[in-house]
């Protein structure tokens, strides 16, 4: 019969396999020289690894205040305290008492709380050995023996500094015994507020101020009733201050 050619002498190079179609396989996947140039990659170097994923930061939680820090007498700071007296002590003070125990929710304390008698001796000028009398001049007309908030805060209030270290001090300013003049008062008060007791919390660059809020409706002189009244308006700022760390 008729023979034909090997395939080879039709079709040079489709018997067996080229060396270029032997590496195919292991070439077809991997960029050559100029496209890892054009890539910036060396020839024959790894593809760079896949930017794993961060989750967002979660903001941290803020640190709660200390307790009696994050409640009202915690918001005051000087100025509220110069601006509104009153209103500073009742946050001040209205906190403190609430820490009483019982019955201090309702807005009243048996006169023997141990907490509430330590308190006035530690916050106020009445002397510990006639505490009980003074508690009980602020004894309600309703015979029950307890103290109320708004009694506690005035009793804070009337005591807030010795009286006789009050007229003394007057004594010593005034020559003839009953006016000094408005100079000799403000004076008298730099002084008198190294008798408060206790440490300093208002700080030397901080006095003025307080003695110009006591002595604002003062005139050229000063009786020993005003004298009296402005060195309990120091005490009862310097007093809160001091609480609250304002």
């Amino acid at each position: 019969g008729i023979r034909f050619p090997p395939v080879e002498d039709i079709w040079p190079g489709h018997g067996a396999r080229s060396p270029q179609h032997s590496t195919m396989g292991n070439t077809c996947c991997n960029p050559g020289a100029e496209d890892a140039e054009a890539n910036g990659m060396a020839s024959g170097a790894a593809p760079p690894a896949a930017k794993a994923k961060v989750a967002p930061a979660r903001a941290a939680p803020q640190p709660r205040s200390p307790a009696g820090g994050s409640g009202a007498a915690g918001a005051l700071d000087f100025q509220m305290i110069l601006l509104d007296l009153d209103q500073a002590e009742q946050l001040a003070y209205g906190t403190a008492f609430a820490a009483f125990g019982s019955g201090a929710e309702s807005g009243s304390v048996q006169l023997d709380c141990q907490p509430l008698r330590d308190f006035v001796a530690a916050n106020s000028a009445c002397p510990y050995e006639e505490l009980d009398v003074e508690l009980l001049r602020r004894v309600g007309q309703d015979g029950e023996m307890k103290i109320t908030l708004a009694a506690f805060i005035q009793m804070l209030r009337d005591n807030a500094v010795a009286e006789g270290k009050v007229l003394e001090r007057f004594l010593g300013l005034s020559s003839n015994g009953e006016t000094i003049d408005s100079q000799e008062c403000r004076s008298g008060l730099l002084m008198f507020k190294d008798e408060l007791g206790g440490p300093d919390s208002v700080g030397e660059g901080r006095w003025e101020q307080v003695f110009d809020v006591a002595m604002s409706d003062a005139g050229a002189v000063v009786s020993m009733e005003a004298w009296t009244g402005y060195c309990k308006t120091v005490a009862r700022i310097a007093r809160v201050v001091h609480m609250t760390k304002a």
